[in-house]
């Protein structure tokens, strides 16, 4: 994941306080990790911060690593505000984690995979710094198994955001973790409804980008509109649906 900071530093906001710091996913990291109260947490992408955040409470330390300064400072308001010390902010790549082998009891992501340049690398790291018997939890975008929706997706995605990288179906993630050997246990798929300006803006494209994402939306193919359940009325762009794969995974 490329740290194009200048876009980064006017979306930190919008990821603060926008969609990301609720969801049943997020509800899902806290069950899936169950903790006990003593665990070591890595959230990889932590972005503002609210995977780490839900955790905090329930472990003895998290670590939070982003490759954008911007994000890491958004994350860091956000443990000052709710009163948490137990975290540590630490900027980092996905696929090059400055830690030792077996460092951590849960490792986590949530919403970043698809930022990153190579996957498969990033889930060998994953496996690398969790211990033995250590859970992962993957949060992340699924693509429609239809060809022609899944590559409108991506199209959409990359023009609103040129930092993102490639959405994979639910077989492909989960693939990428069995192939860094860590081994599913739990997964599940969730809805999840957009409201279509705020996710728009939330890009930190410029006008004119901006308006062709919103050409492309109402010109989208049939089987786009199906799979994303895209919303339009009065001539404009409303919301849409995605799908998100919550995984846990043991090493």
């Amino acid at each position: 994941m490329n740290a194009t900071g200048g876009r980064w530093e006017k979306a930190a906001e919008a990821y603060a306080t926008g969609e990301h710091k609720a969801g049943r996913e997020l509800e899902l990291v806290v069950e899936y990790a169950a903790p006990s109260g003593t665990e070591r947490v890595l959230d990889i992408g932590t972005g503002a911060g609210h995977t780490a955040l839900a955790l905090a409470p329930r472990v003895a330390d998290v670590v939070l690593t982003d490759p954008v300064d911007a994000m890491l400072a958004a994350a860091r308001r956000l443990f000052q505000t709710a009163g948490l010390w137990n975290a540590q902010f630490v900027r980092a790549n996905a696929e090059q984690l400055p830690f030792p082998r077996a460092s951590f009891d849960i490792v986590t992501t949530r919403l970043a995979a698809h930022h990153f340049d190579d996957v498969p690398r990033a889930m060998g790291e994953v496996a690398r710094v969790l211990r033995p018997g250590g859970i992962f939890i993957f949060i992340d975008t699924t693509a429609p198994e239809d060809p022609e929706s899944a590559a409108y997706q991506d199209e959409v995605e990359l023009l609103r955001d040129p930092t993102h990288r490639h959405i994979y179906s639910e077989r492909q993630w989960v693939a990428f973790c069995e192939g860094a050997g860590l081994r599913v246990e739990k997964r599940e798929v969730l809805r999840k409804a957009h409201d279509f300006e705020p996710w728009l803006e939330r890009g930190g494209e410029d006008a004119a980008t901006q308006q062709r994402v919103r050409s492309r939306f109402l010109q989208a193919p049939a089987s786009a509109v199906r799979d994303l359940e895209i919303v339009v009325a009065d001539g404009k762009v409303r919301s849409f649906t995605d799908r998100k794969l919550v995984l846990a995974a043991r090493r």
